[in-house]
């Protein structure tokens, strides 16, 4: 497992453009397309609701690399 730094040079290195992550900041995945990021952003979402522990409450959100 990744730290958040860590996390995101390697993104760099590979050519990520879009993270999806948490609200509060967690790095769930990182694609290369808007497309691929909001079809990851949904997967990411239907699991979630599936958890006993979160029920769906957690809220992810789809960020660019500038």
């Amino acid at each position: 497992m990744m730290n958040l730094n860590q996390a995101i040079r390697h993104g760099r290195a590979v050519g990520v453009r879009f993270y999806v992550k948490t609200a509060s900041g967690a790095i769930f995945g990182g694609t290369k397309t808007r497309d691929q990021a909001e079809a990851m952003k949904r997967r990411f979402e239907a699991e979630d609701r599936e958890n006993p522990w979160t029920k769906g409450t957690t809220k992810f959100v789809i960020e660019e690399v500038q």
